[in-house]
């Protein structure tokens, strides 16, 4: 019967460390559920004195909604797109401090009317309508 040195060991031990570590970003690639994709028929309004929707009353602050994500950008206008990344299908955030839509998944960045600024996203994301009447906003498509 033929034994492994200490140092054999510790080599394959290695290998086989690489081998699930690259097999895991590879996977991590995929698409994380069918959720990613993009709502469609969509018509719903927001009553911004609701405390629900409340990080809409300040520029910067954004909810979701039925997969959708809704923020009021850094100059006061509401804008809406879907909520998941067309890459991966993370859940993006709108970022105020650079005006835009980032996936902290793998780092995609959408402008606010969801054109890829900066991949691995090689597609937009939907973008909506948004119509403000007294304290209602309204989104659809």
């Amino acid at each position: 019967m033929e034994t492994m040195d200490r140092k054999e060991f510790l080599s394959l031990l290695g290998l086989t460390s690489a081998a699930f570590a690259v097999s895991y970003c590879f996977g991590g690639c995929q698409p994380m559920s069918n959720a990613s994709t993009a709502p469609t028929n969509v018509n719903f309004t927001l009553d911004l004195t609701n405390p629900a929707y409340s990080a809409l009353n300040s520029n910067g602050g954004y909810i979701y909604n039925g997969g959708v994500i809704v923020a009021r950008t850094v100059t006061g206008t509401y804008v809406a797109v879907s909520q998941y990344c067309t890459h991966a299908s993370g859940t993006v955030i709108y970022d105020s401090k650079n005006n835009d839509i980032y996936c902290p998944v793998h780092g995609s960045v959408f402008s606010t009317s969801g054109s890829v600024i900066q991949g691995p996203a090689g597609s937009p994301l939907v973008k909506y309508n948004t119509s403000l009447s007294g304290n209602s906003l309204r989104v659809y498509s």
